[in-house]
Order: structure tokens, then C-alpha cells, then sequence
């Protein structure tokens, strides 16, 4: 029995045998079978206040595919949640019924199909009589002035 197992490790056999399992685990982790969260999670999330009745939301395209996004959002305090269906090919959609008294939270979605990604959420905070002028965003990044291009997206009250 001994000597079996000398000349197993000479000849590397008992090491295969070892790190077999291993190998199998790692080709089934680099191979994942597509699931629920396999969708591309949009990036870069963005706020620009245009106007005292419009809020610009803006993120970057996933890297992957996907078909399109859910985009929703509410505003705090008293904010029914909405949501629009936006198409692939943009990633902006200006809320034109902005109170910048109160806070709204934002969540987009990629949709592949009936799969979502992830959400890339954030929450733009509310004015509070700060005079720095500056965007109250989370998470926060200066951005360059962004004009909607014509039809663009827009959610208004109703």
C-alpha cells in the first residue's frame, strides 16, 4: 500500500487526482449557466437639475447584452413610485415634474427578455436653503451641462 502511493506520487497521478475537483469547479464557475442577475447592471448614475420643474437623470450603457431599461423613481417625502420603459438606446430621462424641495431615490434597471439586472439606484437630495448652488446628488460626479436631445424621455405628473 505503501509503495503504491510512493510510485502514485512519483508518476503525478495522485495530483490529478487531487486537483481534478478543482479544475471541474473552476470550468463551471468561468461557464455559468445564464440565471436570474445575469443582465448587465447600468453604470454611472447622474443628476442635473435644468430648471425648477426639470431633473435630467443620465447613466452609462452596460457593458453586455440587454434589451432595454426600467426606469423608476419616486420622490420624498409623499412620492408615488413611477416608471417608464426606456429604449436601449438611451440612457437619460428628464423628470419634468422636479420639486426641489424633496428628495427623489432612482432606480435603472437593464432588461434582457424577462431577465433584470441588478438596479444602479441612487437619491438626489432636496434643496434645503443651502446657497452653495451646487447639485445635492448621490453618488455624486461634476458632469458638463447636458441638453435632452428632442423626444427625449420625459415623466410629468398626471
Amino acid at each position: 500500500s505503501r509503495l503504491l502511493l510512493v510510485r502514485m506520487l512519483s508518476t503525478g497521478k495522485i495530483r490529478w487526482w487531487l486537483w481534478a475537483p478543482l479544475v471541474l469547479l473552476a470550468l463551471v464557475s468561468h461557464f455559468p449557466s445564464k440565471a436570474q442577475g445575469q443582465v448587465p447592471v447600468p453604470r454611472r448614475l447622474r443628476f442635473k437639475v435644468l430648471s425648477s420643474s426639470k431633473l435630467l437623470v443620465s447613466w452609462k450603457e452596460p457593458k453586455g447584452d440587454f434589451d432595454s431599461y426600467l426606469f423608476l423613481y419616486n420622490s420624498i417625502p409623499g412620492g408615488q413610485q413611477r416608471e417608464i420603459i426606456v429604449s436601449k438606446s438611451d440612457t437619460k430621462v428628464l423628470i419634468t415634474d422636479y420639486n426641489p424641495s424633496k428628495d427623489y431615490t432612482v432606480s435603472v434597471i437593464a432588461v434582457s427578455g424577462s431577465e433584470q439586472s441588478r438596479p444602479l439606484q441612487g437619491r438626489h437630495k432636496a434643496e434645503r436653503g443651502e446657497s452653495d448652488g451646487g447639485d445635492k446628488t448621490e453618488p455624486q460626479r461634476k458632469t458638463d451641462s447636458v441638453v435632452p436631445p428632442e423626444g427625449a424621455n420625459e415623466i410629468s405628473g398626471g
